[in-house]
Formats: structure tokens, C-alpha cells, sequence
């Protein structure tokens, strides 16, 4: 069985100068798992997971532009809108968001539960949408393909190209 740690949900953690943590009071304590790496099955269907959760042409840019924090739905599309420019890659047939896009979009990323949409009550209707800590967290993930993408710039520009070119073949 592995050794399992205690981690507090509810309480402050210091390191003192001799590198022993001061927790404080316990109030509630759940099992955490140590840290292993997954094995090749669990490791596959939790990228499985990531990508049926993360599709859609829309959803990083919807993402990308929450992670600044909350905005009104209206910002959002202006934003959105505004960045929207050739990504390069092939296969997109245009890259106008278009206000029923967004719509869709932000109810696949409600029902993930990356984004959570607050929707006033009262005449004038607004939505604001913003992050959820799950997707918070997929973000500071992310940074780390996006590290590897900009270390293997020449890589990924030589296969943009030749997927341009194999798609521009008659």
C-alpha cells in the first residue's frame, strides 16, 4: 500500500529557518497520495480526458483571455476578436468569432467546469465569466507545452509548413 501524506484544507503552513513546517491547528485533514508518475494506461486516458474537456477552435482563446480575470461577455468577445489573426496552421476556414461561437463555447467550458458564468438577475442583463480553480490550474500546466513549444520553435514551424503544404496539394 503506498504511504500516504496528511495535508491540511484549512490552515496556514510555515517553514521555519531549520526547515520544519509549523502548521498550526488542525481543524480537518484528508489522505493525499505521494506523487508518482501514471502508468502508460491512466497516463493516456487522462490525456484523453484533458482534450475531449479542452475542444473546441474557441476554447484556449476563451482561456487565455479569463486568466487576466473575470470579464463581462461583451469584453470577452472584443477581446477574442480583437487577437483573432492567422494562427498559420491549416485547416481553419476562417477566424471570426462569432457571438453565437462564443455562446456555445462558454457552455461547453460551464459545463467542464473551467468557467463559471455569473448572470444578473435584473434588467440590464449582464454575464460575467470568469475562471474556475481547476482551470487555473490547467493553465500553470499548459505553461509547460507552451515552454516546450517555444524551445522547439524550428520544430513546429517546420511542421506547420509541411502540413500547409501537404493541405495546399490539389
Amino acid at each position: 500500500m503506498p504511504k500516504r501524506a496528511r495535508r491540511r484544507s484549512d490552515s496556514t503552513i510555515t517553514t521555519r529557518q531549520n526547515g520544519s513546517v509549523n502548521i498550526g491547528r488542525w481543524l480537518r485533514t484528508r489522505e493525499v497520495p505521494e506523487s508518482h508518475p501514471p502508468d502508460d494506461e491512466t497516463y493516456l486516458q487522462r490525456s484523453i480526458d484533458v482534450r475531449h474537456m479542452t475542444n473546441g477552435e474557441w476554447v484556449w482563446d476563451v482561456l487565455v483571455v479569463l486568466r487576466r480575470g473575470p470579464s463581462q461577455y461583451t469584453e470577452l468577445l472584443n477581446a477574442i476578436q480583437e487577437r483573432s489573426t492567422d494562427d498559420g496552421w491549416p485547416g481553419r476556414q476562417h477566424r471570426h468569432l462569432r457571438d453565437s461561437t462564443l455562446n456555445r463555447t462558454l457552455r461547453r467550458l460551464e459545463q467542464s467546469e473551467l468557467v463559471v458564468g455569473i448572470r444578473e438577475p435584473e434588467f440590464p442583463y449582464h454575464a460575467t465569466y470568469q475562471l474556475t480553480d481547476a482551470a487555473r490550474n490547467l493553465l500553470v500546466a499548459e505553461e509547460s507545452l507552451v515552454k516546450w513549444a517555444e524551445q522547439h520553435g524550428d520544430l513546429v514551424e517546420r511542421v506547420r509548413q509541411r502540413r500547409h503544404d501537404e493541405n495546399s496539394v490539389p
